[in-house]
């Protein structure tokens, strides 16, 4: 990389632009910053655009692709992910002799990793020389500055859909905190199945046991083997 010093272009949450260099940003501005760049609408176009609510924000993330969604998803079930910024900063700099911009796809306030930046890319686009070099460079610049980068390319298939069960229960008020300590009580070490903790639930006449369950699990405070498809015999455990 030359000796230019890489630039951050982003907007604020109240939507002012601020240009600084990337060793100056303030990662807590970025993460709550709005969208550098809006994903195209036109028809069609291969990819499927859209906004997607986080539990996690409680407020809406914009998409660019299907594999974005299933990386938000992933996010929003993450406990140690805190704050989700989509399209956060334009970033701008030299990379040996050549002018490089960029727009990362998403930065994340992680309790147990810190500051993330994360590109989403289709395996058969990092076989591409071009993709690999702008991703290469962005993930120079962002380590530089002290903060995580990852080039995220799936997600197990399983995970995902146990995950999208799981978030039925996700919006707060859905289900009483009073229900979600139940559960959590009547699952005996080292574990109980789905349908047993339901059956104690509904001696306990507490309404809608199944939905009850799974807040639980969305907020980590029952467990359980998220390889696994998720039915009524799976087992889970207090955290």
């Amino acid at each position: 990389m030359g000796s230019e010093a890489p630039e951050v272009l982003f907007f604020t949450a109240d939507g002012g632009e601020v240009q600084v260099p990337l060793c100056d940003a303030d990662a807590v501005a970025l993460a709550w910053s709005m969208p550098k760049r809006i994903p195209p609408y036109y028809r069609g176009q291969r990819n499927y655009p859209g906004l997607f609510w986080s539990s996690t924000n409680l407020g809406h993330i914009v998409y660019e692709s299907l594999l974005e969604l299933a990386w938000l998803w992933l996010a929003d079930f993450d406990p140690h992910v805190t704050r989700i910024a989509a399209q956060p900063m334009l970033l701008i700099g030299d990379d040996n002799g050549r002018a490089r911009t960029r727009y990362p796809d998403f930065l994340c306030l992680d309790s147990a990793e810190g500051v993330r930046v994360v590109d989403v890319k289709a395996p058969a686009l990092l076989e591409k020389r071009g993709a690999k070099e702008a991703l290469a460079w962005t993930g120079s610049v962002i380590r530089d500055r002290g903060w995580g980068y990852e080039v995220w390319v799936e997600a197990p298939q399983v995970t995902l859909r146990n995950v999208r069960l799981l978030a039925a229960a996700r919006r707060p008020g859905m289900v009483r905190d009073v229900d979600i300590e139940a559960a959590v009580q009547l699952c005996q070490a080292p574990g109980s199945t789905i349908a047993e903790i339901e059956q104690r639930l509904a001696r306990q006449s507490v309404q809608g046991a199944r939905l009850v369950i799974l807040a639980a699990l969305w907020i980590g405070l029952l467990k359980c083997n998220m390889a696994e498809p998720i039915d009524a015999a799976t087992v889970v455990a207090a955290s």
